[in-house]
């Protein structure tokens, strides 16, 4: 019985086998039969879809002109060959400033706004070094700036393209500093709106509303300029004598503050966002010090000298660049050099050196040209002048494109050419020619 059983099985498997077998065959046969008798149409198919190509390739080819017919206008121009950019992370950077409602202020602000929008030209660079503007503006001064300084949102994200924003400046601080209004220009960085704005930057500019950006700040930020990038950095122009550098020490250990030295540091800082705060809030210290206590006839030292003072020895107006001596000195006190003293910062605008050389400029108190002041009496001279004189003194003036033109020519020279960083444009040209470009373009929007 189980030998029966066992013969059964065996069959079903071997019949199983067979059946499996036949079915391989059978597929296998199917598929050499179909490759017969298919393969002369597939390859024509194949060399069909070749020679279209072929055809279609030569025909759209042929409605090409010859390199010989490609006029000099039609062909690249080796000038829009961008040299190879640094995959470093993008640098943003925030020029701050408050600004007064006070109409020359804000003039003067225009031709700062005038520059900023200028460096942006230069891309590559511009896109690589994102500087933004932010304002922080005096009622009713915001209602005053360009349409495209808008308001300054939260939550807040840098953006890689260049804006310009405004925040109104606190009423508080105007009526702290009624005394003496300059120190808004520093008090500003202390309140929540400033700490907010700048947290997500890494540099901070801080600037007065007379100065003026220069392309060569995009060579400075890469390390590609001669004056090297430091961790912070001043401009430094003469504001006072040996007396004065010796009463503010003396004024400095008096408080118990660390003088190293360093002096006529002026009113540009170039430090992380933090660093910005820290400086104004000691300066703000320092300076309510100073203007309470070290001025009139009653201070030893100063008894021959007015309430106010007398320039450049030891006057009240410049109480914030005092002020801003002692606290940078005090902070930095370990670290502090003549180094720090930036000739690219706070440049003469009257300079005759290379725009290039210059990061940023700043507009002087003085006679020489170009000064904000005789800039403002030319431009009113200019104002009294008839509609029909004035279009003739703008058309007759070329210098502006001609300039304007070398600017961007001696930017191709050094970024493309990788040439050195110098020019025949001087920092007295860039700001002249910005200026009138400004007022004529302001005339316009007018109709005057």
């Amino acid at each position: 019985m189980s030998i029966g059983l066992s013969l059964r099985r065996n069959i079903s498997s071997i019949i199983l086998k067979l059946l499996l077998l036949s079915l391989l065959v059978l597929i296998t046969w199917q598929y050499v039969y179909f490759y017969y008798h298919s393969r002369p149409i597939i390859n024509t198919k194949i060399s069909s879809t070749i020679r279209k190509a072929t055809h279609a390739r030569k025909s759209f080819a042929s409605k090409l002109p010859s390199s010989s017919h490609i006029s000099s206008s039609a062909a690249p121009s080796a000038k829009t060959i961008r040299p190879f950019i640094s995959t470093t992370k993008t640098i943003h950077v925030a020029v701050v400033l408050s600004l007064s409602k006070q109409a020359s202020h804000i003039a003067e602000f225009h031709l700062l706004y005038e520059s900023w929008r200028f460096i942006q030209t230069f891309s590559p660079l511009s896109e690589q070094i994102i500087v933004d503007l932010i304002v922080f503006c005096e009622f009713p001064s915001c209602y005053q700036l360009p349409a495209s300084c808008i308001p300054h949102s939260h939550p807040y994200h840098l953006n890689q393209i260049y804006n310009c924003y405004y925040h109104k400046l606190d009423h508080h601080i105007v009526s702290d500093w009624k005394d003496y209004l300059y120190m808004t220009s520093i008090a500003f960085m202390l309140t929540p709106n400033y700490r907010k704005a700048v947290t997500k930057y890494q540099w901070i500019l801080r600037v007065d509303q007379d100065a003026i950006l220069s392309p060569g700040l995009f060579f400075g930020f890469l390390g590609k300029h001669p004056y090297q990038l430091s961790r912070m950095q001043f401009g430094a122009l003469g504001h006072g004598t040996e007396f004065t550098n010796q009463r503010l020490r003396m004024i400095a250990q008096k408080l118990g503050y660390k003088h190293v030295g360093v002096h006529n540091l002026c009113s540009t800082w170039l430090v992380t966002p933090k660093d910005s705060i820290e400086i104004a809030n000691l300066t703000t210290q320092i300076g309510r010090y100073l203007l309470d206590n070290e001025f009139g006839r009653h201070v030893p030292g100063i008894e021959d000298l007015p309430a106010i003072g007398e320039w450049p020895k030891w006057w009240r107006g410049v109480t914030s660049l005092y002020a801003a001596e002692i606290a940078i000195n005090h902070i930095y006190s370990s670290t502090l050099t003549h180094q720090h003293e930036a000739p690219v910062l706070d440049h003469p605008a009257d300079s005759q050196l290379s725009l290039w050389l210059a990061w940023h400029i700043h507009c002087l108190h003085n006679p020489s040209y170009f000064s904000k002041f005789q800039h403002r009496a030319d431009l009113y001279n200019f104002l009294q002048r008839s509609k029909t004189k004035r279009i003739q003194l703008i058309t007759n003036y070329y210098s502006v494109e001609k300039i304007f033109k070398q600017v961007f020519d001696e930017f191709y020279e050094i970024h493309v050419k990788n040439r050195s960083l110098r020019g025949e444009v001087t920092v007295r040209d860039y700001v002249t020619v910005l200026a009138w470009r400004k007022a004529y373009a302001a005339t316009g929007a007018i109709n005057l």
